[in-house]
């Protein structure tokens, strides 16, 4: 390890702190992020010459215990290795430190601070600063869907859409102050659920009513962020296009929703796609909602994790060494 200190001390290094993140709240599927105060430090570093005997990545903190890390840190790097097919000795050189907080595999928006975190080093590491429209464009083309990937890059509440009018595949987005005074639970239960599995048991094709319906909801939520209507905001949140399809991939939501029907909480979704739930409720009513999650989670045979969130207004952060 002391000569593991020894060459990153020598070398070009600069380290970011990315939020994660949820996304969809209801209705708001692939177009709302939110981003989350639970972060992944990643440190970059550019050694003087390659040395095999140091790691390409090494993962420090909760997510050194996930069997997942190894996954997220190949994003990262496979990423890099497309950006800097001409530059292999730059590639060689670099090794990157994760020490994350963020659960992975769980709709908290992990891959999407592993994407970005990427496309943000290869921006500094070529000596150019990151755009976040051209960063957020690039994103997408990885990763899909930009909800989480902007909510990440920008920070407190994203509403995202593909531009109209643009060939180049550039992101729009519109960004809004989440009341600080809600504050987020999340339940993280003990099981990974891909993108590509919440996926897959979605209808091609959907009814009229139930588009229309969605687009009422959305547009209700977002204009209940902003005027901070509680009420208006619990009516919104309500879902036709993805929820009632994945509900059967995390059994979670529902035994939450029976649990806290009698109980003050603005809402109960899933985060993402899952396979994590979303509480939302007033920071004054928050100890008790707690309470009762608390003594659900003991009768759980595989006990969820409890996650006490508000969120995130900063965004991508590079840190000071």
């Amino acid at each position: 390890m002391a000569d593991l200190k020894k060459a990153f001390d020598r070398s070009r290094r600069f380290t970011l702190r990315l939020p994660g993140s949820t996304s969809n709240l209801g209705p708001g599927l692939d177009c709302v992020g939110l981003a989350l105060n639970i972060y992944s430090t990643m440190s970059f570093f550019v050694l003087d010459e390659n040395d095999p005997g140091i790691p390409l990545i090494t993962f420090k903190g909760s997510i050194a215990k996930s069997s997942l890390a190894q996954e997220q840190g190949n994003l990262t790097y496979t990423i890099l290795s497309k950006l800097w097919q001409r530059d292999h000795d730059l590639l060689q050189r670099v090794r990157i430190i994760v020490d994350s907080e963020i659960p992975l595999g769980v709709g908290l928006g992990s891959s999407a601070t592993a994407i970005l975190g990427a496309l943000w080093a290869a921006s500094v590491l070529k000596d150019r600063i990151p755009s976040a429209p051209s960063l957020l464009a690039e994103a997408s083309l990885l990763e899909g869907h930009p909800e989480t990937l902007a909510a990440c890059l920008l920070g407190n509440m994203v509403v995202s859409s593909p531009s109209s009018y643009s060939a180049s595949k550039n992101i729009v987005t519109q960004r809004l102050n989440w009341p600080k005074e809600w504050h987020l639970l999340v339940v993280s239960p003990q099981f990974s659920l891909t993108t590509a599995n919440a996926r897959a048991v979605l209808p091609a094709q959907v009814k009229m009513e139930d588009a229309i319906f969605n687009v009422q909801k959305v547009a209700s939520l977002v204009a209940a962020v902003a005027r901070r209507d509680e009420s208006a905001f619990k009516d919104a949140l309500d879902d036709r296009l993805h929820e009632p399809y994945r509900a059967q991939l995390v059994p979670e939501l529902a035994k939450l929703r029976r649990e806290l029907m009698n109980e003050p909480i603005m809402g109960c979704t899933l985060s993402g796609a899952g396979s994590s739930v979303l509480v939302i409720v007033h920071e004054k009513r928050k100890a008790q909602v707690k309470e009762r999650l608390g003594y659900w989670v003991e009768t759980e045979n595989k006990p969820p994790r409890i996650l006490d969130c508000q969120v995130d207004d900063q965004g991508i952060q590079e840190l000071d060494l």
